[in-house]
This record gives structure tokens, sequence and C-alpha cells, in this order.
């Protein structure tokens, strides 16, 4: 359990330097056009070329959209 715990952690840790975005089908709503994991995989790609930290929810929330998925009223979204 303990070593599950810290791999977890790790886990999350590099999730957070590498500026990865963690989201979760359940914050979102849509999917008529691309499946979720497509689309958020699609859009975390295109956050390698902003270099702007202000507009990047903006731009993956833009991407998502294109891709037929909009956020849920009170998503909690880290990108």
């Amino acid at each position: 359990m303990r070593n599950t715990a810290s791999i977890l952690a790790l886990l999350a840790a590099s999730a957070s330097i590498g500026g990865c975005t963690t989201s979760s089908e359940d914050n979102w709503r849509g999917g008529a056009t691309t499946p979720f994991a497509q689309a958020e995989r699609s859009c975390r790609e295109q956050l390698e070329f902003v270099s702007d930290e202000e507009n990047r929810r903006e731009i993956f929330t833009g991407c998502m959209a294109a891709l037929g998925w909009t956020p849920r009223e009170g998503a909690s979204l880290e990108i």
C-alpha cells in the first residue's frame, strides 16, 4: 500500500512538472465527434507549442471545443 501511494505521488508530481493537462471525462460534456481520450491527447500535444502560460487554459478548452467537448459548469481543470 505504501509503495502504491509513493508511485501515485510520483506520477502526480511528474504530471505537474511536465505541464500536462489533467482532467477527467467527468469534467466535460460532449463527445459526439471525438472520443475524450483522443481529444485530450491531441489538445495536450498542441500545448507543447504554447509558451505563454496565461493562455494555456484558453487554448486547451478551445481545442477541446473544436473536437466536440466543453467543460461542465464548475469543472476542475488543471492545465
